[in-house]
């Protein structure tokens, strides 16, 4: 069995899964066209024609998907340097889910016809867009199952964790270094956190209270302050050790 410290969490793998290839795109700024939207704006609906898709260079969207019910499915979360939307883009414009921001964001939009060329020329974007489909694919089960079984606190942990995961990493290019997320603090209501990570207002208010117990966080009306970043990661680590 992998030391803790060596695997990864899966809740969050497409984003991760995205970091991991897409720093050709984040560097191409010239591509595309970068576009802001505030939070709570449909950035494509399910059953729609939508032909662009999209990286993240600040702020967070989540997809979800309608059950038959008519309760919704949270299926990912995107953060910071993720690419999303790729596959209805290249392969027919109607949307199998529901793009929407979680909070103000900074996107480069791109429509596969206008980057055609660019391929030719960086063909390690082609390449990247690959890597990320089949990874993708081969995360979609695991993401579920684990949506619907972990502990809320773990869930939450594991959100946090990957936001200021970005802080260390900052991918972003010179020009756009005002479009990083602001550090220390996550700037969402509770209600938002509970729509990223698929839990009620009521779970994410106690899960953020126990955090703050253990003094890792500091809550506000709408804001979340991190505390002690190493201190999440080594919560998220032995968890995942208990589990393993």
């Amino acid at each position: 069995m992998p030391a803790a410290s060596q695997r990864r969490s899966p809740a969050y793998a497409s984003w991760d899964a995205s970091l991991t290839v897409s720093g050709p795109w984040v560097e191409a700024v010239h591509l595309g066209r970068i576009v802001r939207r505030e939070a709570g704006q449909v950035l494509y609906a399910e059953g729609s024609n939508h032909d662009w898709f999209y990286l993240i260079r600040s702020g967070f969207v989540h997809t979800t998907l309608q059950r038959p019910n008519g309760t919704t499915l949270l299926l990912d979360i995107f953060g910071p340097g993720a690419i999303f939307g790729e596959g209805s883009s290249f392969t027919g414009p109607v949307r199998s889910a529901t793009a929407t921001t979680i909070t103000p964001v900074v996107l480069s939009q791109y429509h596969p016809k206008e980057i055609g060329a660019a391929f030719a020329q960086q063909p390690e974007l082609a390449v990247s867009l690959i890597k990320l489909l089949g990874t993708k694919n081969r995360l979609l089960l695991n993401k579920l199952t684990r949506f619907t079984s972990s502990d809320p606190e773990e869930r939450l942990v594991e959100l946090l964790a990957r936001v200021a995961r970005t802080w260390r990493d900052d991918p972003y290019p010179a020009d756009l270094k005002d479009t990083r997320p602001a550090a220390r603090s996550v700037h969402l209501t509770h209600e938002q956190i509970g729509a990223m990570t698929a839990l009620s207002r009521v779970s994410v208010t106690r899960a953020l209270k126990s955090l703050a117990e253990k003094g890792l966080v500091a809550t506000g009306s709408k804001h979340v302050e991190i505390l002690d970043r190493e201190g999440l990661g080594r919560l998220l680590q032995d968890t995942a050790s208990l589990r393993g």
